[in-house]
């Protein structure tokens, strides 16, 4: 790892480390509600801001030292606007439908300064020529990035989840990034992994402001990499890096949908609150780090069998729902579960 990510994340460090503070001067405190927000004391919603300078300075010195820096710098804009958006739902709830709109102008405004952040064509492994998109490469890439930030959105929502999913899709990402560009993954890692230990302590939120932020970043950074060297990452194995928090989305979406409500309601049917209410939250996230992560590295190591792993992500979801035939665990004491 080059030095200037760990100096970066000195930053990520000194805003953790000063996130009370920080956090009531901002009116970035979280306030348990007793019904869906269970944590013990007002927590700060400081990790989008902890974890998003640093890769926001980082993403601005390559765009002035890389060939790619009208790339890089469109990058940086849309994450700069979408932490933006974020944070401002953070402090003041916005409505669905506004912060809707406000991401859509965001994603639009990227890929027309920086065309190469659109999906124009599908590659599978099993096709042997890419299906373009055509006239619809646009709304299709709409629905990508808007669809992959509310599903990293909805997954915030247990000690270390988030932010553990950032972390394996930054290592991910590293290793297909260019080599001149692997600082940002660098970044992007270091500073989740600081952020990720006050996290598990229940030190501090990602919020929206992160989850925003870093999900359109994810999303636009698998986008390019898949446009630029779909013959070493296609189509099918960049939907697994995501599929779980994704499935689980629109589960829950069709679900309220069907039952007459918003698909923006919130409620404890996530998948992390199945396993939340049935294990200690220890297992129930490595359990869904794993969901992730396995198959994910699995087609890296394995990349002519991704239909396989995909099947096998699928299956052991569904499997993990089949949870909810469980009766809850008997009331107890979860130390350090939120």
């Amino acid at each position: 790892m080059n030095w200037q990510p760990l100096a970066l994340a000195l930053i990520t460090l000194a805003v953790c480390l000063r996130a009370r503070p920080i956090a009531r001067r901002l009116g970035l405190m979280d306030l348990p509600d007793g019904r869906r927000k269970i944590h013990d004391r007002p927590t700060p919603l400081l990790g989008g801001i902890a974890v998003m300078p640093p890769v926001l300075v980082m993403l601005v010195w390559l765009a002035a030292t890389e060939e790619v820096g009208p790339l890089l710098i469109g990058l940086a804009g849309v994450a700069l606007g979408f932490s933006l958006i974020g944070l401002a739902d953070d402090r003041r709830h916005i409505k669905p439908a506004v912060r809707l709109g406000l991401a859509l102008v965001a994603v639009l405004g990227a890929v027309a300064a920086v065309p190469m952040l659109a999906v124009d064509f599908l590659k599978f492994t099993w096709i042997p020529l890419p299906f373009f998109l055509d006239w619809f490469a646009l709304p299709f890439t709409l629905l990508c990035v808007i669809g992959l930030v509310n599903a990293y959105n909805m997954a915030d929502g247990k000690n270390g989840l988030a932010i553990g999913l950032g972390l394996i899709w930054s290592t991910l990402i590293a290793l297909h990034l260019p080599d001149p560009l692997l600082p940002l993954a660098e970044t992007l890692i270091a500073a989740l992994a600081v952020a990720f230990v006050f996290n598990l302590r229940g030190q501090l939120f990602l919020g929206d402001a992160g989850t925003y932020g870093l999900g359109c970043l994810f999303a636009l950074l698998a986008i390019y990499l898949h446009g630029v060297g779909f013959d070493r990452l296609p189509s099918d194995r960049v939907m697994l890096w995501f599929l779980v928090p994704v499935l689980d989305c629109l589960r829950l979406m069709g679900w309220r949908v069907l039952n007459g409500r918003s698909p923006f309601d919130s409620d404890r049917g996530h998948l992390h609150h199945i396993l939340f209410d049935r294990m200690r939250w220890r297992y129930g996230l490595a359990i869904y780090l794993a969901l992730v992560a396995a198959p994910a590295f699995l087609a890296e190591l394995h990349p002519t069998r991704a239909r396989w792993w995909v099947a096998i992500a699928v299956l052991s979801y569904l499997a993990c729902l089949g949870l909810r035939l469980l009766p809850p665990a008997a009331a107890r004491a979860r130390a350090g579960d939120a």
